[in-house]
C-alpha cells in the first residue's frame, strides 16, 4: 500500500492575487526581492476595493471547499489529520529544536 499523503491547505485570497500580479509588481517595485515586492504587494492590497478582491475570495473559497472534501478522503483512507506536522516538530525537538542567532 502506498503511502498517504496529507492534502495541503489551501492559499488565502491574498495569496492567489499575489501570484497572479506578482510580475508586475515585480517591474514597479523595481527589484524581484522579496522585501521589496512584499511590501508593494501588501500596501495595494490594502487598498484594492472589496470588488477587486472578490474573485480571488471565490477562488480560495472553492479551493477550501476542495481541501475539505480530499481532507475527508484522506481521513476515510485510514490517514491521520496534523500527523506529519507532528512528526515533523517532533523530528526538530529531537535534533535540538532551537534556532540559533545569527552572529
Amino acid at each position: 500500500m502506498a503511502d498517504l499523503m496529507e492534502p495541503t491547505k489551501p492559499v488565502n485570497a491574498y495569496w492567489l492575487w499575489l501570484g497572479e500580479n506578482r510580475e508586475s509588481l515585480t517591474k514597479e517595485a523595481g527589484s524581484g526581492k522579496a522585501p521589496a515586492v512584499g511590501k508593494l504587494a501588501g500596501q495595494k492590497w490594502n487598498v484594492l476595493s472589496e470588488a477587486a478582491k472578490k474573485p480571488c475570495g471565490k477562488k480560495t473559497e472553492a479551493l477550501k471547499k476542495e481541501y475539505e472534501q480530499k481532507m475527508a478522503d484522506f481521513v476515510a483512507a485510514g490517514g491521520v489529520k496534523g500527523k506529519r506536522k507532528a512528526e515533523k516538530a517532533e523530528a526538530k525537538a529531537a535534533k535540538g529544536g532551537s534556532k540559533k542567532a545569527r552572529k
